[in-house]
Protein backbone atom coordinates (compact mmCIF):
# COMPACT_ATOMS: atom_id res chain seq x y z
CA UNK A 1 0.00 0.00 0.00
CA UNK A 2 1.39 3.21 -0.98
CA UNK A 3 0.51 6.79 0.48
CA UNK A 4 1.54 9.62 -1.10
CA UNK A 5 4.21 7.65 -2.72
CA UNK A 6 5.17 6.32 0.53
CA UNK A 7 5.02 2.71 1.12
CA UNK A 8 2.88 1.96 3.92
CA UNK A 9 2.08 -1.46 6.35
CA UNK A 10 -1.32 -1.94 7.99
CA UNK A 11 -2.32 -3.69 11.49
CA UNK A 12 -5.49 -3.94 13.10
CA UNK A 13 -5.57 -4.07 16.58
CA UNK A 14 -8.82 -4.35 19.20
CA UNK A 15 -8.87 -4.07 23.17
CA UNK A 16 -12.46 -1.99 24.13
CA UNK A 17 -14.06 0.35 22.95
CA UNK A 18 -12.55 1.73 19.93
CA UNK A 19 -12.91 5.48 20.50
CA UNK A 20 -10.20 5.48 22.48
CA UNK A 21 -7.67 3.16 20.40
CA UNK A 22 -8.34 5.16 17.36
CA UNK A 23 -7.61 8.80 19.48
CA UNK A 24 -4.42 7.36 21.11
CA UNK A 25 -2.60 6.02 17.76
CA UNK A 26 -3.93 8.84 15.38
CA UNK A 27 -1.29 10.73 17.55
CA UNK A 28 2.10 8.07 17.15
CA UNK A 29 4.01 9.48 15.10
CA UNK A 30 4.49 7.00 12.03
CA UNK A 31 1.01 6.61 11.44
CA UNK A 32 -0.26 7.69 8.64
CA UNK A 33 -3.90 6.75 9.44
CA UNK A 34 -5.93 5.25 11.50
CA UNK A 35 -10.01 4.01 11.22
CA UNK A 36 -12.65 2.66 13.34
CA UNK A 37 -14.63 -0.21 12.74
CA UNK A 38 -15.22 -4.05 13.55
CA UNK A 39 -12.83 -6.78 12.23
CA UNK A 40 -13.41 -10.43 11.67
CA UNK A 41 -17.37 -10.41 11.40
CA UNK A 42 -19.69 -13.06 10.86
CA UNK A 43 -21.93 -10.93 8.54
CA UNK A 44 -21.53 -8.62 5.63
CA UNK A 45 -21.40 -4.77 6.79
CA UNK A 46 -22.55 -4.87 10.60
CA UNK A 47 -23.71 -2.01 12.02
CA UNK A 48 -22.88 -1.43 15.64
CA UNK A 49 -26.45 -2.79 17.07
CA UNK A 50 -25.80 -5.70 15.58
CA UNK A 51 -22.75 -5.87 16.99
CA UNK A 52 -23.81 -5.13 20.41
CA UNK A 53 -26.46 -7.12 20.29
CA UNK A 54 -24.83 -10.41 19.77
CA UNK A 55 -26.66 -11.26 16.46
CA UNK A 56 -23.37 -10.48 14.82
CA UNK A 57 -20.04 -11.56 16.31
CA UNK A 58 -17.22 -9.19 15.69
CA UNK A 59 -14.87 -7.00 17.52
CA UNK A 60 -14.27 -3.12 17.87
CA UNK A 61 -11.24 -2.70 16.58
CA UNK A 62 -9.37 -0.25 14.43
CA UNK A 63 -6.94 -0.10 11.14
CA UNK A 64 -3.37 1.60 12.11
CA UNK A 65 -1.78 2.31 8.67
CA UNK A 66 1.74 3.42 9.14
CA UNK A 67 5.29 3.82 7.92
CA UNK A 68 7.68 1.20 8.46
CA UNK A 69 10.58 3.39 7.91
CA UNK A 70 9.15 5.95 10.81
CA UNK A 71 7.98 3.29 13.12
CA UNK A 72 8.03 -0.79 13.78
CA UNK A 73 5.39 -3.14 14.15
CA UNK A 74 6.98 -3.82 17.76
CA UNK A 75 6.79 -0.38 18.94
CA UNK A 76 2.78 0.08 17.94
CA UNK A 77 2.36 -3.59 20.24
CA UNK A 78 4.41 -2.21 22.98
CA UNK A 79 2.15 0.72 23.20
CA UNK A 80 -1.16 -1.28 22.28
CA UNK A 81 -0.24 -3.52 25.22
CA UNK A 82 0.56 -0.82 27.72
CA UNK A 83 -2.86 0.54 27.38
CA UNK A 84 -5.46 -2.60 27.29
CA UNK A 85 -5.32 -5.54 29.27
CA UNK A 86 -4.35 -8.27 28.12
CA UNK A 87 -5.63 -10.53 30.83
CA UNK A 88 -8.84 -10.77 30.26
CA UNK A 89 -11.88 -12.08 28.18
CA UNK A 90 -14.15 -9.33 27.01
CA UNK A 91 -13.57 -7.05 29.81
CA UNK A 92 -11.82 -3.47 29.33
CA UNK A 93 -12.03 -1.18 32.65
CA UNK A 94 -16.16 -1.02 32.71
CA UNK A 95 -16.47 -2.26 28.79
CA UNK A 96 -17.99 -5.89 28.92
CA UNK A 97 -18.86 -8.05 26.04
CA UNK A 98 -17.46 -10.17 23.63
CA UNK A 99 -17.14 -7.34 21.25
CA UNK A 100 -14.59 -5.59 23.15
CA UNK A 101 -12.07 -8.83 23.46
CA UNK A 102 -8.87 -7.86 22.62
CA UNK A 103 -6.87 -8.80 19.36
CA UNK A 104 -4.10 -8.17 16.83
CA UNK A 105 -5.40 -8.98 13.50
CA UNK A 106 -2.84 -9.12 10.90
CA UNK A 107 -2.72 -8.91 6.95
CA UNK A 108 0.79 -10.06 5.80
CA UNK A 109 2.45 -13.63 7.23
CA UNK A 110 5.41 -11.85 7.51
CA UNK A 111 3.99 -9.76 10.37
CA UNK A 112 3.20 -13.53 12.45
CA UNK A 113 6.92 -14.39 13.67
CA UNK A 114 6.92 -10.47 15.54
CA UNK A 115 3.45 -10.21 16.59
CA UNK A 116 3.84 -13.96 17.94
CA UNK A 117 7.01 -13.15 19.30
CA UNK A 118 5.76 -10.24 21.26
CA UNK A 119 2.76 -12.43 23.02
CA UNK A 120 5.40 -14.94 24.17
CA UNK A 121 7.77 -12.56 25.28
CA UNK A 122 4.35 -10.88 27.46
CA UNK A 123 3.35 -14.14 28.78
CA UNK A 124 6.61 -15.45 29.77
CA UNK A 125 8.50 -12.52 30.85
CA UNK A 126 5.62 -10.54 32.81
CA UNK A 127 4.38 -6.99 32.33
CA UNK A 128 5.39 -4.93 30.17
CA UNK A 129 7.19 -2.14 31.17
CA UNK A 130 5.17 0.44 32.80
CA UNK A 131 5.21 3.57 31.95
CA UNK A 132 4.72 5.27 35.45
CA UNK A 133 4.23 3.50 38.63
CA UNK A 134 0.44 3.61 38.24
CA UNK A 135 0.74 2.52 35.46
CA UNK A 136 -1.30 4.33 32.50
CA UNK A 137 -4.42 2.46 32.50
CA UNK A 138 -4.09 -1.52 33.15
CA UNK A 139 -1.70 -4.27 32.76
CA UNK A 140 -1.47 -5.79 35.68
CA UNK A 141 -2.96 -8.94 37.05
CA UNK A 142 -3.87 -10.85 40.15
CA UNK A 143 -3.14 -14.11 40.87
CA UNK A 144 -1.95 -16.40 43.78
CA UNK A 145 1.60 -16.47 44.55
CA UNK A 146 1.66 -13.84 41.35
CA UNK A 147 0.99 -16.71 38.68
CA UNK A 148 0.18 -14.85 35.74
CA UNK A 149 -3.27 -15.70 34.01
CA UNK A 150 -2.78 -16.82 30.09
CA UNK A 151 -2.54 -13.59 27.71
CA UNK A 152 -5.97 -13.64 26.43
CA UNK A 153 -5.28 -11.75 23.66
CA UNK A 154 -6.29 -13.36 20.16
CA UNK A 155 -3.60 -13.06 17.06
CA UNK A 156 -5.54 -13.94 13.68
CA UNK A 157 -5.15 -13.29 10.38
CA UNK A 158 -7.87 -10.23 9.39
CA UNK A 159 -10.94 -12.27 7.44
CA UNK A 160 -12.66 -8.86 7.05
CA UNK A 161 -13.02 -5.52 7.87
CA UNK A 162 -15.92 -2.62 7.92
CA UNK A 163 -15.29 0.81 8.86
CA UNK A 164 -17.48 2.26 11.33
CA UNK A 165 -19.97 5.38 10.37
CA UNK A 166 -18.42 8.82 9.94
CA UNK A 167 -20.19 9.79 12.60
CA UNK A 168 -18.15 7.63 14.68
CA UNK A 169 -14.93 8.20 13.61
CA UNK A 170 -12.31 10.40 16.21
CA UNK A 171 -15.33 10.12 18.45
CA UNK A 172 -13.43 11.83 21.72
CA UNK A 173 -12.75 14.49 20.05
CA UNK A 174 -16.48 15.54 18.77
CA UNK A 175 -17.48 14.03 22.23
CA UNK A 176 -14.70 14.06 24.88
CA UNK A 177 -16.71 13.12 27.64
CA UNK A 178 -17.52 9.40 26.29
CA UNK A 179 -15.80 6.84 28.49
CA UNK A 180 -12.74 5.32 27.57
CA UNK A 181 -10.19 3.25 29.59
CA UNK A 182 -7.50 4.58 28.08
CA UNK A 183 -5.61 7.69 30.28
CA UNK A 184 -5.05 9.44 26.74
CA UNK A 185 -4.50 12.64 29.10
CA UNK A 186 -1.41 11.47 31.08
CA UNK A 187 0.38 9.44 27.45
CA UNK A 188 -0.46 13.14 25.75
CA UNK A 189 1.67 14.81 29.53
CA UNK A 190 4.04 11.66 28.99
CA UNK A 191 5.00 12.35 25.25
CA UNK A 192 4.26 9.06 24.31
CA UNK A 193 1.65 10.76 21.72
CA UNK A 194 1.22 14.07 19.88
CA UNK A 195 -1.08 16.56 20.54
CA UNK A 196 -4.20 16.74 18.61
CA UNK A 197 -3.11 16.72 14.79
CA UNK A 198 -6.91 17.34 12.96
CA UNK A 199 -5.32 16.61 9.32
CA UNK A 200 -5.06 12.89 10.50
CA UNK A 201 -8.57 12.79 10.01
Amino acid sequence: MYINGAFMKELYLAGGPYYGLQEVFSRVKGVARVRAGFANCSSDSPSKEDIYSGKVEGRECIQVIYNPKKIDIVSLLSLFFTIINPYTDGIQGKAEGPQFRSGVYYTSPEDTMQISYYLTFLQNRGIHRRMTDDAVVFNAFEGEGGRRPPIRTEMKRLENFYEAPEEEQYFLRKHPGTYTPIHIDLLEELGTIGKVENERK
